[in-house]
């Protein structure tokens, strides 16, 4: 019989799944993504998933609208370049941030099936898009 995964295993998991998704999504057909905060292109496998709320914030930790690529240089040594990362989610979707900030103040805790069902649904999501890309 498998070893049952702990929560925070769960929640590490589908950190990397969705992480890998998120930038793969968004990638052109080469593999190329934009900088949400820079607009410099970059391979996706050398970008973060960066947040525009923080990841403590469970309500938009995996919310797609919260989650872009970014350079690691901005999401780890610029503090996420959080101005203009609103400025460029107000782009995509006026009052953006304003709804990520207001979802982020509300209190979520996901179950373990929350957490599972979540990973067999990035993980399927990826599938696509590594057919896609022809990974």
């Amino acid at each position: 019989m498998p070893r049952k995964i702990s929560r925070k295993g769960l929640i590490n998991k589908l950190d990397r799944i969705f992480s890998e998704y998120i930038r793969k999504k968004n990638a052109d057909n080469k593999g190329f993504v934009t900088c949400i905060t820079s607009n410099k292109k970059y391979y996706y496998s050398e970008v973060d998933a960066g947040h525009f709320i923080s990841r403590k914030e469970m309500s938009t930790r995996w919310h797609e609208d919260n989650v872009w690529p970014q350079s690691r240089y901005d999401n780890r040594y610029r503090y996420g370049k959080q101005y203009e990362y609103s400025l460029a989610l107000e782009k995509k979707k006026p009052d953006l941030p304003k709804h990520l900030y207001n979802l982020s103040k509300k209190t979520v805790k996901y179950s373990i099936s929350d957490l599972e069902e979540m990973v067999e649904k990035y993980k399927n999501l990826l599938e696509k898009e590594n057919k896609r890309l022809y990974l």
